[in-house]
């Protein structure tokens, strides 16, 4: 098995942080017309875990820096198993494509639920800054539009949603950063808090 070597704390947290810029959605601005107006990046697979029973969701992630990561999310089982077991992990990956260099990242860490309730200050804080407001309501003058929602009063509509949505917060204890060059081996950087590691694989 290849050795660890050890590399600059910086200069792996520096590529961190310029991939994670690269994949993250990013705010659409002022909507002019119903429906999602964000700037769509990779979406992230979300893995939960309770009882020994995993659970991966493909959801959007945001991104402004210090590596940690923002997801908003509905009601459902990756909110119940996090109110359970805050443990998580998340893959970032770019599409497959032999033919030029990828890169992919593991992150392992914790998430903290926020919402209307337990932080209505960093909640609205969040989704404003990621730009979820706007995409949230286009999609709901979207769903009116179409039918598929009752019109009539699209701000009452909007904030009961909002009620009931949370934003993930996941800061990260591990992350892998996988390098995978045409032709040659693959090679692994490897980050914890204030350590940094690369290990050639094969």
């Amino acid at each position: 098995m290849a050795q660890e070597k050890p590399i600059p704390v910086e200069d792996l947290e520096k590529e961190l942080d310029e991939f994670l810029w690269k994949m993250t959605n990013r705010p659409g601005g002022k909507r002019k017309k119903p429906g999602c107006n964000m700037v769509h990046g990779q979406a992230c697979a979300l893995g939960t875990c309770v009882d020994n029973e995993p659970r991966v969701t493909p959801i959007d992630f945001y991104y402004d820096g210090g590596l940690t990561c923002w997801i908003l999310a509905e009601p459902g089982g990756k909110i119940a198993n996090i109110k359970r077991n805050p443990n998580v992990s998340v893959g970032i990956y770019e599409p497959v494509d032999h033919s030029v260099e990828q890169k992919s990242l593991q992150i392992w860490g914790k998430a903290e639920l926020i919402n209307v309730k337990n932080n209505p200050d960093e909640f609205y804080r969040r989704i404003e800054s990621f730009g979820m407001d706007e995409a949230l309501k286009g999609t709901v003058e979207e769903l009116i539009q179409n039918g598929e929602m009752p019109g009539g009063n699209e701000e009452a509509l909007f904030e009961r949603l909002l009620k009931m949505m949370n934003v993930i917060k996941i800061t990260p204890k591990k992350m892998v950063l996988l390098h995978l060059p045409p032709g040659r081996l693959p090679a692994k950087k490897k980050w914890e808090p204030g350590l940094a590691a690369i290990q050639v694989v094969g």
